[in-house]
């Protein structure tokens, strides 16, 4: 179970093996709050797998708020599949570039090779904190080639990320192949980085969350990464992330079919729809 998870659903354990105890007992709840719970039961949303129908959308969308322990998914069965990660290792990606150095930082630019790509904000020499928000793929294929197969494995083991399978094809495995992260494992990845409990440096995890891409209003920030698997004869596409609202904080994951271009950009709308009805964010005026 994930480290947060757990330390959720002990808080309550623990408040009450603490109220009132003398130093014997405090020993006795110390050693209370080390023991596994049962994890969250992932709890169907009928409404939400209803909103997703009615945007001709096939797919699922979780959500996990630590502060009430509810995991609830629109489709629990897919919440459990997995999936190409596509763009969103770009996340994994980048933490593994800083660690491994073969960036110095979110500063260094990277140049062009002169190949013209099909998105014009590519086509030019950047560094990661551009690369991230325009999800350029070609600046996190050469990063991943300066970290090599052998560190770029360790970590994909170390993290336990997905089923950790990179096949042998260093610029392309999280596009092709046979790596495949769940929803929930997304989420998962991404709690354990707000969090900064990951096992890279704590610089590096806090720089990448930092330059996560986002969204934010007076009331509520959001932060995350998109995917979309084009080389799979079954296209689909992502969105992963936290939201923060009033000092709480929620996590997310979106992955549906993608049979149309208006299906990418509802990758977005989805996620914002489902987290206002959830009362995480507000309409947009």
């Amino acid at each position: 179970m994930h480290p947060s998870w757990r330390a959720t659903l002990l808080l309550a354990t623990l408040a009450f093996f603490l109220g009132g105890c003398n130093d014997d007992q405090h020993t006795a709840a110390n050693e209370v709050i080390t023991m596994e719970v049962v994890p969250p039961s992932l709890i169907p949303r009928a409404d939400w797998a209803q909103h997703l129908t009615d945007s001709g959308l096939v797919g699922t969308f979780v959500l996990w708020e630590p502060d009430s322990a509810r995991l609830q998914a629109s489709d629990t069965a897919r919440a459990n599949k997995g999936f190409l990660p596509a763009s969103t290792f770009k996340v994994f990606n980048s933490l593994v570039a800083l660690q491994t150095g073969a960036v110095a930082n979110e500063q260094e630019v990277l140049p062009w090779d002169g190949v013209k790509r099909g998105s014009p904000d590519w086509n030019e020499d950047q560094n990661m904190t551009q690369a991230i928000a325009r999800s350029t793929v070609w600046w996190y294929q050469e990063v991943a080639r300066r970290a090599g197969a052998d560190r770029m494995q360790h970590w994909l083991d170390t993290v336990a990320y997905g089923n950790s399978t990179m096949d042998d094809s260093i610029h392309l495995f999280w596009l092709q192949g046979g790596l495949r992260i769940t929803p929930l494992e997304q989420i998962r990845f991404m709690e354990a980085l707000h969090n900064e409990e990951l096992p890279f440096d704590l610089a590096h995890q806090r720089t990448v969350k930092r330059i996560l891409p986002g969204d934010s209003a007076a009331q509520w920030k959001l932060q995350g990464k998109t995917g979309w698997a084009i080389r799979e004869s079954d296209e689909y596409g992502w969105y992963v992330g936290w939201v923060e609202r009033n000092y709480r904080i929620a996590y997310f994951a979106t992955n549906i079919e993608i049979k149309t271009m208006d299906d990418v950009r509802k990758r977005y709308t989805i996620t914002y729809a489902l987290l206002q009805r959830e009362g995480w964010i507000d309409p947009k005026p």
